[in-house]
């Protein structure tokens, strides 16, 4: 009798379960086990895409300023290249102003054949930097009378576009302009001051996200071609 009524017991302590207080602190467990995970799944997604920006950004701006500063550097008084340019002669610089710059660059002109392009680069008001470059209307090696009419990538006709980097910040000035005594010369550029344009510094700010710091890269970019024929005239 006494060894039925102990597994009687037994029995019905192994059926009784768990209570409703241990429940609610597994449960309670379980929900800040699952917090934590939480918070950490979401830290790391929002590091992941912090990195991701300021790689962007840095990737946008470097590829931006090799572009400018390398065709800068060509910049050139079409006269240099030829015997005759009515229309184009006077300074290597178009136009100039704090977001704005267009210029006559010695590029896609081997054996000089083709003659100098038209390179502008402008920033608009959302952000875009864009290259345009724009050669001369096809001609004959020895006419050195260049034109740019051309509207639509021909044989003979280099009309190029494209975006360098987007999210540039407007609010600052990308180009600062200098004479050759290290002067800065106040934009916009008018006839004065075009031809005296020696050096500029090229400042890019990219910032694509609003939690992410932007990130700023700055080079001063010399011009050795640009007023070569003004320097000359003057030194003779």
């Amino acid at each position: 009798m006494i060894a039925g009524l102990r597994d009687r017991v037994k029995g019905a302590h192994g059926d009784e379960g768990l209570s409703i207080v241990e429940m609610v602190v597994v449960v309670f467990i379980l929900g800040i086990v699952l917090a934590m995970v939480q918070t950490t799944t979401v830290t790391a997604q929002k590091d992941v895409a912090s990195n991701a920006s300021r790689l962007d950004q840095l990737q946008q701006s470097k590829v931006a300023l090799e572009a400018m500063s390398k065709v800068l550097r060509t910049s050139v008084l079409p006269s240099q290249l030829g015997d005759s340019c009515p229309t184009c002669d006077d300074a290597a610089f178009i136009l100039g102003d704090s977001k704005n710059v267009k210029f006559y660059a010695n590029i896609n002109n081997d054996s000089n054949v083709t003659g100098p392009s038209q390179v502008s680069y402008t920033v608009d008001a959302a952000g875009n930097l864009k290259e345009n470059i724009h050669g001369p209307n096809p001609h004959a090696a020895t006419d050195y009378d260049y034109q740019y009419s051309c509207t639509l990538p021909t044989a003979g006709c280099v009309v190029l576009s494209r975006t360098l980097a987007k999210k540039v910040d407007t609010s600052t000035a990308l180009f600062t302009y200098y004479d050759a005594s290290g002067a800065t010369i106040a934009p916009p550029l008018n006839a004065t001051t075009l031809p005296l344009v020696d050096s500029i510094d090229i400042l890019i700010k990219v910032k694509v996200a609003s939690n992410v710091p932007a990130v700023s890269l700055t080079e001063r970019v010399t011009l050795p071609n640009a007023d070569a024929v003004t320097n000359d005239a003057a030194s003779s």
